[in-house]
């Protein structure tokens, strides 16, 4: 369905610029945009569903380490000082 938008000139230079970064026409970039922040603004969406799959991201790494930050860092400067 064709839609006409009328752009200030500096959103229009934008467009053009992010559309020759890309490599693809402008239809492109708007569409992408318009995904993007319409999957932002969705009815039911909350901030922690957008970034569930972000959080605890750095419990791989095998315990509390703020916790145990001084104790590691001690054993790495001894570690690293021993003569």
């Amino acid at each position: 369905m064709p839609i006409s938008v009328r752009l200030g000139h500096q959103l229009e230079e934008r467009l053009a610029k992010a559309s020759r970064k890309l490599r693809v026409n402008k239809t492109q970039v708007i569409r992408r945009s318009l995904e993007a922040y319409l999957s932002q603004v969705e009815p039911g969406r909350t901030p922690y569903d957008i970034g569930k799959g972000l959080f605890g991201a750095d419990r791989q790494s095998g315990g509390d380490l703020s916790s145990t930050f001084k104790r590691r860092l001690k054993r790495q400067l001894r570690a690293k000082h021993h003569r």
